[in-house]
Parts: structure tokens; sequence; C-alpha cells
């Protein structure tokens, strides 16, 4: 491709890229990286990935301490260096929150995705923040396959390409081609079907994968079998109820509360030979405090808008949990305490 080609496809009058060729694109960049993340493949080169670049930019990032304002911000703090202890379920204290608002950290399950598609191998992972978690199939010939959670009433079709109604194995769904452009430059054809009782899935396919026949084969494939998402650290616990509504090159996770998708928590993992944060750096600081995390110290930071802990783990590397004013300092600590290295 010359340099005239490259800026009709992706130049400012180029046509909008797809979901899936955003989600490739974040994949093929994670899987060229670090070659253990598909077993068994090739690293993928840093051919291509132009565009990659930019929709990681806008994509992807997940800012470390993008926390909004609080309701309430209680107004414990520590007054001398408490050392905690991680345990399986730690209530709020008093004045957090009220009633069904009230934060109450639980066990964390280990975070997985639900399906599996038969003969394609192992998968990586994506997710915007508040998007599905999105399983990306790699091949070298670029026939790469996504699938996805997904509602009845998903996505919008490629004027005048048509809906074409299918059945799998009885249930409902349709296949679309849809807006914008895969990597080959044709537009993503996708099957969206009703894969149990009111669960929906989203199959894209691309390449030899991206016929109909080829989608209505691998939905056929789709199996309830979780697969295991694998990150630089793990949490223990999380408040009742949050989940997992992000991540970004397996080392910053974002946590979420459903019922209020705008209240969040960040963790992030450093390798050991990155510096610590100053306190001067952190904006909006009102308090800094020395503590201790796991036997070892630690530097709690409460700021106008958010907590902020940094500690170094057993292997020296840096985790930064993040979480809003509305948690106790306790609650802040126990959670920092509760995140372990899973490598």
């Amino acid at each position: 491709m010359n340099d005239l080609d490259l800026l009709d496809r992706y130049g400012p009058d180029a046509a909008e890229v797809s979901d899936a060729a955003l989600a490739s694109a974040r994949a093929r960049l994670l899987a060229g990286m670090d070659p253990a993340v598909v077993p068994g493949r090739r690293s993928f080169p840093a051919r291509r990935l132009a565009i990659a670049g930019l929709a990681l930019a806008g994509a992807v990032t997940v800012a470390v301490v993008a926390i909004p304002r609080p309701a309430a911000r209680p107004d414990a703090a520590p007054t001398t260096t408490p050392t905690t202890t991680a345990t399986t379920t730690a209530p709020a204290s008093p004045g957090t929150g009220t009633g069904s608002d009230a934060i109450r950290l639980v066990a964390a399950t280990a975070p997985a995705f639900p399906y599996t598609i038969s003969g394609l191998g192992d998968a990586v992972f994506t997710a915007d923040p508040g998007g599905p978690v999105i399983a990306v199939y790699l091949a070298e010939d670029r026939s790469d396959v996504y699938l996805n959670s997904t509602t009845e009433d998903d996505g919008d079709a490629l004027p005048g390409a048509g809906v074409i109604d299918v059945e799998i194995d009885g249930r409902p769904g349709r296949i679309v081609a849809f807006n914008g452009t895969a990597d080959d430059g044709r537009p993503p054809l996708t099957l969206v079907w009703e894969h149990r009782d009111g669960v929906w899935l989203r199959l894209t396919g691309q390449g030899r994968y991206g016929t109909p026949g080829a989608l209505i084969d691998l939905a056929g494939k789709v199996r309830d079998r979780p697969q295991r998402l694998h990150f630089e650290v793990t949490v223990g616990l999380v408040p009742d109820g949050w989940e997992l509504a992000a991540f970004k090159d397996e080392s910053i996770l974002m946590y979420r509360d459903p019922v209020h998708p705008e209240t969040d928590f960040h963790v992030q993992w450093t390798p050991r030979s990155k510096p610590l944060f100053r306190a001067a750096e952190i904006d909006g600081l009102e308090k800094a405090t020395k503590v201790t995390v796991q036997g070892r110290p630690a530097d709690l930071f409460r700021a106008r808008d958010f907590w902020m802990v940094q500690t170094r783990l057993a292997d020296r590397s840096i985790v930064r949990v993040i979480t809003p004013r509305t948690f106790t300092t306790e609650q802040v600590l126990q959670l920092t305490a509760s995140v372990r290295r899973s490598r």
C-alpha cells in the first residue's frame, strides 16, 4: 500500500472504522507486544498498525484518576499508621453512603469470559470502558473472529446491504453488514442471535469467516465454557455487586457499579523499574499519609475527589489503587491489600 492509498483508507476523509477493525487493531497490538498472549502462534509484526495507535489513543485509554466527584465523602482519615489485613468481607463503616448505596467489600470472582468457540484456539481479549468484553480470535491471514455479548436490537445495517434472517438451533438471529470497514476494506459481516433464552451474542467474521455460511457454522461451535482473563494482578475484594468494566494492556483494571455506572475504581500495575508517584504530583491533594499494606510501607493520598494508595508488591512492582471518596480509609486499604501478583 502506498502513501496515497493509506491516506484514502485511513485519512480524515476515509470511511468510519468499524468496531471490529478497532478490536482487531487492539488485539493485534497486544499480540505483537507479547508473543505469549496467543500460545503457539507467531507474534504479529508492527506492520499495518499505524491506525491501531490512533484507535488505542481514544478507545481503550483508562484515565488513572478519572474518578467522578461523589455525592458523599466520609471524613475518616488515618491519624496513625494502620496495618491492613485483607478479609473476605469488609462491611462499610457507619457514615459511608446511605441505605442500599452503602459500600460493602466482598470476595471477588476471577474475571472470565463466559464463552469459547471450539476449534479456533486461544482468544485475546479487549474491552472499552462501559463496553462488553470482546474475545478476539486472531488468524495470520487476517480472517479474524470477534465474539461478545449483546442485546436483541444490536446494530444498524449498512444502507442497501439488507438483513438476512436466520435460525441457529431453532433460535432467531440475523446477519447484518455493519457500518464501517474491516481491515480488508470491506464492511464486516456480523451475526446476532439468541444463544440461550434471553441471552444474545454477536459474532463478527472477516476473510474466510466473513460469509453467512461461515458465521452460522461458527455460531454452532460456541460453547458455554468460560475462559479466564489473565492480568498482571488479581483483585481479591470488590464492592458488592460491582463488575469488571474495562482493562488496558493487562495492567490497568476498572471495576464499576452497574447501578451507578459513573462510579468506579481503578487498579494500576507498573514494573518495579518505574518510580513511585510523589505527593506533589497528585492533583487536588489534601493529605498524604504513610501506611502499611501487606507488611510493606505504602502511601495513602487523600485528594479532593478520590483516594489513592500506592504500594509495592513482594516482587517490588508497583500497584496503585484509586477509589471514590465514598470509600472509607479502611476499605481503601483492605482493597489494596487484596491485590496480588498473578504471574
